[in-house]
């Protein structure tokens, strides 16, 4: 078993991620404008990614590599959905917009059963803030929890080609549902794509029709993996960005993703474990976490 700190998915070349303090403001999906023209641009001005390598992409200037890196920063904190536990039973959407006035609403259900309302803000900032402000605040006398919403919707995309831009990823991924969120993760050296990405989609059904018709997947010279993700595990932009075990020589009648995720599971519980088609596994550790992602290496 040997440490390879530069991988990260798809392709063995790749560069350790360093580290940026550039904290930009958020943004909601109705607001988002497309920011990706100049990658757009880019990439028709490139070979397709089977006829090159990470050496071959070009060099972007620092500001281009501060702008996806923030783009990617603002997505990854952009969840705008808060929960509001233990509300007095007969609270109304009226009162609920009433103790949220500072804020721009989207949508709001009062579960006056549970009395628990579901709200969702403008995005990530307004929910932030809303937290901050409200939780454990009295309405009528009750003690209010307010948190973020627990989603399940979240899933992981690995083995994009390298060229592959933000807005490709929207175009793939909002085929199947409507998003809350997608992002790219590119590396914090070059600005270039790792190869991986993230969706939110805002209900469960258009994530489990995503991942059962992209998994496996053509494109370019290579198949998409896609995999559920535990939001949880995104909560830190250091998260994001992994650092990779390859591990060859297994036997050849290894080929049970399941038998290898209970292997590592006996010292961390991988999030995604694949073997690759040359008989190589890669896991990639995230500080006291470990996700495994299918590379296709190429020689």
């Amino acid at each position: 078993m040997a440490a390879a700190p530069s991988i990260q998915p798809p392709s063995v070349h790749s560069s350790i991620a360093g580290e940026s303090a550039l904290s930009p403001e958020m943004d909601s999906p109705e607001s988002r404008q497309s920011e990706d023209k100049e990658e757009a641009a880019a990439a028709t001005t490139q070979p397709s990614d089977s006829e090159i390598s990470l050496r071959d992409l070009p060099d972007l200037e620092p500001e281009e590599i501060e702008r996806r890196l923030a783009k990617t920063r603002q997505e990854l904190s952009n969840r705008r959905k808060i929960l509001i536990k233990n509300l007095p039973p007969d609270t109304t959407n009226q009162e609920v917009h009433e103790i949220l006035k500072e804020y721009e609403l989207k949508y709001c259900f009062v579960d006056r059963n549970k009395g628990t309302a579901f709200v969702t803000l403008l995005n990530g900032d307004q929910a932030q803030d809303a937290i901050r402000s409200l939780h454990h605040s009295t309405v009528r006398g009750r003690l209010i929890n307010v948190t973020l919403q627990p989603t399940d919707s979240l899933l992981c995309l690995t083995n994009l080609p390298h060229t592959f831009t933000a807005q490709q990823l929207e175009e793939l991924v909002r085929a199947y549902g409507n998003i809350e969120r997608s992002f790219l993760v590119y590396s914090e050296l070059t600005g270039h794509s790792k190869g991986y990405g993230f969706v939110e989609y805002m209900k469960k059904d258009s994530a489990s029709r995503a991942r059962s018709e992209l998994l496996g997947r053509p494109l370019d010279d290579r198949s998409l993996m896609v995999q559920w993700m535990d939001v949880n595990q995104l909560s830190q932009e250091e998260n994001l960005h992994s650092k990779c075990l390859c591990i060859n020589r297994l036997p050849l009648d290894l080929c049970d993703s399941e038998e290898l995720t209970q292997l590592f599971s006996e010292t961390y519980k991988p999030v995604f474990c694949q073997v690759s088609v040359c008989i190589f596994l890669c896991v990639c550790v995230h500080h006291s976490m470990v996700i495994c992602h299918l590379l296709h290496f190429q020689f």
